[in-house]
């Protein structure tokens, strides 16, 4: 690793590879340095200057730091995993295990990019432009995703009882907390993924006892 105009250099441009190689590099390459500098902090020539490319380059494979971080969690899946554990499972929809099931796979996918997920909280906690309108992006599809999932698995409760829209915040703010306490450490289980289905489970239980409080008779 050499020092390049102050930026830390980790590639050689002469060893940088091609296509998707070289997109997969800047992807890695961003993550080390935002990790380092924080999303503000660093800028697209620091950026392109330790990825050993030009400046040009970098905005031809991502034209601005936007696409640069939604990249970052398309690249690992998040994003596909997301819409997939909200698709109606076949099967009894009103099962608990169902809808644990769904809240385990989303709550799992947010592990899967821990790193990443750590970085932008701390980018959106310093108020950091992009990384809280890249938040707002994200929370907007979680809700969506939410929202979609019961009114096709929960047609009669999203009708009775207090509607997809507010379920889902609940839903999704289960999400949000249970993963801000494995950041902080305090999750009652030392293992993340048994506290998550600990909490998934626990969430399916309360919101389909009150479909059962809303049946009629």
């Amino acid at each position: 690793m050499t020092e390049n105009g102050g930026v830390a250099s980790v590639t050689n441009p002469s060893q940088t590879p091609g296509g998707a190689a070289q997109r997969q590099h800047i992807l890695e390459v961003a993550l080390t340095l935002m990790s380092q500098r924080g999303v503000d902090g660093t800028s697209m020539r620091d950026l392109a200057s330790a990825a050993g490319l030009n400046v040009a380059t970098l905005y031809h494979y991502f034209p601005s730091k936007r696409d640069l971080l939604i990249a970052v969690l398309d690249e690992r899946g998040f994003l596909q995993e997301m819409v997939e554990a909200a698709a109606p499972a076949e099967g009894a929809p009103n099962s608990v295990g169902v809808l644990a099931d769904m809240l385990d796979d989303m709550l799992r996918s947010m592990l899967e990019v821990d790193d990443f997920i750590r970085l932008m909280l701390g980018e959106v906690m310093r108020g950091e432009e992009t990384a809280l309108a890249l938040g707002r992006e994200l929370l907007s599809t979680t809700q969506g995703a939410l929202e979609r999932w019961l009114q096709d698995t929960q047609p009669e409760l999203c009708a009775e009882g207090p509607g997809a829209a507010p379920m889902a915040r609940m839903l999704r703010s289960m999400l949000i907390g249970a993963f801000f306490e494995h950041v902080a450490g305090v999750l009652e289980d030392d293992d993340p993924a048994i506290a998550f289905r600990r909490r998934a489970e626990e969430a399916a239980a309360v919101l389909l006892s009150v479909r059962g409080s809303t049946e009629k008779p």
